[in-house]
């Protein structure tokens, strides 16, 4: 999508406020729908607040009049989630452009004049955080309202529900002020889109500089076969709860990380460059390019028979996933007597396979490494293969992920320091998401279908432009949109670089994971308790101290080869080691992303569970301490509700105006967004469940 040229000297921020109502009640269905009560646009001056639906529409239609008159380009108005806003008004505006990654996650939509931009996707970051990291004073960041109680465009609002609806637009006027302040010329038409574009468009300068890396390039291009074998043999960070510690209270808990994790696989490690097909092949030539890993990357499909886990002690965090594979089979045929359910149980360990009939998958040679080292299988057979020579990242982005990471080293100061400078600690907060974007770069799918909003559904649609420009509304084949990729001299990264830092960094943790098997036990159980990408969570860490300062040596060698440093003030600061993050005095986990910890000599405690607030939820399990419903936070079990916890949004495409009776008086409303609480059950699953209390009838709890 080509960008439009904005209006430089002015930029609107807009904001609306919603009651949810019931509508209907059918047969025990409940129709729900959005009422907006209230809202707000600022543009640096002036502050209007409007009621209704209506008065939103006439505000907006004010504001694109008042611009065409007074310049000739498209001005912005930025909304923190404009997914949101958005569902109200598309049924009142004729959308020329709309950028999304889904139907329902808008980044930008333009009218004739108006240009909505959307400063979550700007940002990364809630809109609290977005001010803050921004320095916008105390006064005008966000504060809390109480959405549940019934609004309507008659409602008298109190003076700090004003102040509320207020601060939201001024506070976030504030901070993309700031950030349009940060970019080159001050100019808003250099402004990113998105939170990666930042570090992407710095990449991209540094990669370009060099000519070469465009022939590079294109000289890797993937073709769609290549392409899809890599899509499917991507996962993301390895994360997981060893099954004989999940659902207990486990004392002196070991935690170490990695520092920045994907960027030192980035700076130390040698990546694929162009795939060819390896058949017909011999088992020779295929063993021979699995074991020379540092010179060959190998990309294939496999199909195991009679799989299983060699030592199921010794291997807290079983590798092979169920979601990666495929005709996953776990009875065995000549077993005519157990059905497929009773066959899988005590096989999984959520969602992990123990132990199988037969499986297939598509893997990399990093993969197949971990593979071989835990599982044990009766035959193994390679349906296809792709293979290709790695090498080292150019040197320009290698040169500039360093930067990154200097600046964050360099940058970082003590909260608590009378010299604590907020502008320095701007600069780091800003270097430190810098590095971090390196990693959600190098894995954005370059096969992504282009949107546009139909005018007469008022909806948005999927689909592809062909060579014409005509939109074809259906998924467009992978072969058409890589040529497009890779034509496009915008494009300079290439996809198996993300799939292979991935993978590099599973294999990381796994060296962490492997070292930490009991040292008193002759089955050599694990330790581990529980794993999340680039950290690790342990019993007895006295015992592996000396463990962890040799693996760490050996990463600070592969760092000193490749330049994997800073020196500042006298210290060399390393990427890639396990940092020690102290003694968590209590730690229980209930599978993967559902944990809590208390620090050692530290009264709060740490919650992370998937689908709860980590502040709301601290907030209900001291509540329900208080009103002794539990003794403990760490007293919770299986089936514990969080009680209005999270919230459910139910989204209304209608075709008319609708109208809404209350009081006597009506409500105007069209599309909309209905947002209701709802509660969150923490939950195993049968599988998971199963394997616990299996397992809870082996083990002895620690405590010392």
């Amino acid at each position: 999508m080509n960008r439009t040229h904005l209006r430089r000297d002015k930029f609107w921020t807009f904001d609306i406020e919603t009651t949810t109502v019931i509508t209907a009640v059918n047969s025990g269905n409940v129709t729900r729908h959005g009422l907006i009560w209230s809202g707000q646009f600022y543009d640096g001056t002036d502050y209007v607040q409007v009621r209704s639906l209506e008065d939103v529409i006439k505000r907006l239609n004010i504001i694109a009049d008042d611009n065409k008159e007074e310049s000739p380009y498209k001005i912005v108005i930025f909304v923190h989630n404009l997914s949101y806003e958005f569902q109200f008004i598309k049924d009142f505006f004729n959308f020329e452009k709309v950028l999304c990654t889904d139907k329902r996650k808008i980044i930008s939509a333009e009218t004739d004049q108006l240009v909505f931009r959307c400063s979550y996707f700007l940002s990364n970051m809630s809109l609290d955080k977005f001010m803050k990291f921004e320095g916008v004073p105390e006064e005008y960041q966000k504060s809390n309202m109480d959405y549940l109680k019934m609004r309507f465009p008659w409602t008298e609002i109190s003076e700090d529900e004003a102040i509320y609806c207020k601060n939201d637009v001024v506070g976030l006027h504030m901070a993309v002020k700031h950030r349009i302040e940060d970019v080159a010329n001050c100019d808003i038409n250099n402004l990113p889109l998105t939170s990666t574009g930042y570090v992407r468009k710095a990449c991209r300068k540094a990669v370009t500089a060099n000519k070469g890396n465009r022939y590079r390039f294109i000289k890797e291009k993937l073709d769609k076969e290549t392409f899809l074998m890599l899509h499917e043999a991507f996962r993301g960070g390895n994360t997981h709860a060893n099954k004989m510690y999940a659902n207990k209270v486990m004392k002196k808990v070991g935690q170490r990380d990695i520092t920045s994790s994907y960027p030192f696989e980035l700076l130390t490690k040698p990546f694929p460059t162009k795939f060819f097909d390896l058949e017909p092949y011999t088992k020779r030539e295929f063993d021979y390019y699995i074991n020379h890993p540092k010179k060959w990357a190998t990309v294939f499909e496999v199909a195991f028979k009679r799989l299983e886990l060699k030592n199921i002690n010794a291997t807290p965090v079983p590798y092979i996933s169920t979601s990666k594979c495929q005709q996953l089979q776990f009875r065995d045929p000549e077993d005519e007597e157990t059905d497929s359910k009773k066959a899988k149980l005590g096989k999984v360990d959520n969602g992990r396979i123990l132990k199988c009939y037969g499986c297939s998958m598509i893997i990399t040679e990093v993969d197949f490494n971990i593979i071989q080292n835990q599982y044990k299988w009766e035959d193994m057979k390679v349906i296809r293969c792709k293979v290709a020579k790695k090498k080292m990242l150019c040197k320009e982005l290698r040169n500039k992920i360093l930067e990154f990471y200097f600046n964050k080293t360099t940058l970082k100061q003590d909260e608590t320091s009378p010299d604590y400078d907020p502008d320095i600690a701007y600069q780091y907060a800003k270097s430190k998401n810098m590095l971090n974007g390196i990693y959600g770069m190098h894995v954005t799918n370059p096969c992504k279908n282009d949107f546009i909003f139909d005018e007469k559904t008022k909806s948005i649609k999927e689909g592809y432009l062909d060579d014409e420009g005509n939109f074809i509304e259906e998924a467009a084949d992978e072969q058409i949109l890589l040529d497009r990729y890779y034509a496009s001299y915008s494009n300079f990264l290439s996809y198996q670089v993300g799939i292979y830092c991935t993978a590099y960094a599973r294999a990381s943790l796994q060296e962490a994971i492997d070292l930490c098997q009991n040292k008193k036990d002759p089955k050599k159980k694990s330790d581990v308790i529980y794993c999340d990408t680039d950290s690790v969570k342990f019993l007895h860490p006295e015992d592996h101290e000396a463990d962890f300062e040799k693996l760490n040596k050996r990463k600070e060698k592969e760092a000193e080869k490749h330049g994997a440093y800073v020196d500042f003030n006298g210290k060399r600061y390393y990427l890639g080691v396990f940092t020690n993050e102290g003694i968590a005095n209590k730690f229980k986990t209930f599978g993967a992303k559902k944990y809590m910890y208390r620090l050692k000599d530290k009264k709060d405690i740490k919650i992370t569970i998937s689908g709860v607030s980590k502040s709301k939820g601290k907030e209900k399990l001291k509540a329900d301490c208080t009103n002794n419903k539990i003794a403990s936070p760490f007293d919770i079990e299986k089936g514990y509700v969080f009680h209005g916890i999270k919230t459910t949004s139910c989204y209304n495409d209608l075709n008319e105006i609708k109208y809404y009776e209350i009081d006597g008086k009506r409500v105007m409303y069209a599309s909309n967004i209905a947002m209701y609480p709802n509660s969150y059950t923490l939950g195993l699953s049968a599988d998971y469940d199963y394997l616990i209390q299996k397992y809870a009838e082996k083990m002895e709890v620690y405590y010392d």
